[in-house]
């Protein structure tokens, strides 16, 4: 079979999507390395390109005019070149297909991560939602098989663009390989060691006002003197961060409450492995991949209830009304001080972890690829 991806973030991003992406091609073409894979990018990042791991054919625009004008030849241009390689799939791995694909001869694929720009519009410029908009809709529409990341985002298709529930296969993403290692991590921890409390309760994520931070800043407030552990923020992108440090400084928690920027994955892994307690309010999610990170590092896990949360977390972490600080200090105490519950919680969390390997998801998403060929 050949399978062509729009490559464009495996191959020059470091972000989310550019880690579902390459998670993705690496599964496959470990555990299904017979099938011919074709990686359609307008560049390449030496970085990220040594970060697969397999058999590729890369594709690159044929014109000097395509590769000045990229976006056009991802969104247009490109059809012709996937014609010329007599494709069995195409796979959009980033919420959208070439416009100019529907009369292919080919299958079509996409992935679909989730609808933010619609259900949290104060996120994104007017203009980036509508370009998102336009691009999921289509796609929703003319790709032949949708993959949702959860079945939220499947409900939010169902409900927002009406797509038939037949035509959405809910496969979850891959946790990156450093989360899954059983390295303690005390090596890295050392770069960070100046940064971390010696005992904390961890959150990752980035700051936007959905990721509901503030709340958690608050539930830690009400119990700072009941607990030993520092709360440690980790993130990167966002504008609510200087918001955040405000009300640090007006709760006094400078020495309690430490954000760290700029972290590797490597470094992330052990500083998840190393946290009492892992706290994920936020308020809307496609996922929720923090989650499944933290419970391969073997850390209980506190989330929001209801949306795709529990699927991440499975039925034994503990979930909470997200809006509430009194809920969400009560739960913390409760987790950090019963041994045995923390012990429950890691354990089944690590088994619920297992069902998002590389290779289960690697072999759902081939049979996906074999329903939408025949």
């Amino acid at each position: 079979m050949n399978v062509a991806f729009d490559a464009k973030r495996a191959l020059n991003n470091g972000s989310g999507l550019g880690n579902y992406s390459r998670n993705l091609i690496n599964a496959l073409a470990q555990h299904f390395p017979n099938e011919e894979y074709l990686l359609f990018s307008p560049m390449v990042k030496d970085k990220f390109f040594h970060q697969l791991t397999g058999r590729f054919k890369i594709v690159l625009p044929e014109t000097q005019l395509q590769k000045s004008f990229h976006p056009l030849w991802r969104s247009f241009g490109i059809t012709n070149q996937l014609l010329k390689n007599r494709l069995d799939i195409y796979h959009g791995l980033s919420n959208e297909i070439p416009f100019s694909i529907q009369h292919a001869t080919f299958r079509t694929v996409v992935t679909i991560h989730d609808l933010i720009f619609l259900k949290h519009k104060e996120q994104y410029p007017f203009a980036d939602r509508q370009i998102y908009k336009l691009k999921t809709k289509y796609a929703a529409k003319h790709a032949h098989k949708i993959i949702a990341v959860s079945n939220q985002t499947k409900h939010d298709l169902m409900e927002l663009y009406g797509v038939n529930e037949k035509k959405i296969e809910v496969i979850y993403p891959i946790v990156d390989y450093v989360f899954q290692t059983t390295d303690n991590g005390q090596q890295t921890t050392g770069i960070l060691k100046n940064n971390l409390p010696a005992k904390y309760i961890l959150n990752v994520s980035s700051f936007f006002l959905r990721k509901n931070q503030q709340t958690l800043i608050r539930a830690f407030d009400i119990i700072k003197n009941k607990v030993e552990e520092d709360l440690v923020l980790v993130g990167g992108t966002g504008n609510t961060q200087k918001e955040i440090e405000q009300l640090i400084a007006a709760k006094n928690l400078q020495s309690r409450v430490k954000i760290l920027s700029s972290v590797s994955n490597h470094q992330l892994a052990a500083i998840y492995k190393v946290a009492s307690l892992f706290v994920f309010p936020s308020l809307y999610e496609g996922f929720g991949m923090p989650i499944v990170e933290a419970l391969f590092s073997k850390v209980p896990v506190i989330a929001t209830k209801d949306g795709c949360f529990e699927e991440a977390g499975g039925k034994n972490s503990v979930y909470i009304n997200p809006t509430s600080p009194e809920e969400m200090a009560d739960s913390i105490l409760k987790v950090l001080n019963n041994a045995n519950l923390k012990t429950q919680m890691t354990e089944s969390g690590f088994v619920h972890a297992q069902t998002m390997t590389a290779k289960i998801i690697a072999e759902n998403t081939i049979k996906v690829y074999n329903e939408v060929a025949r």
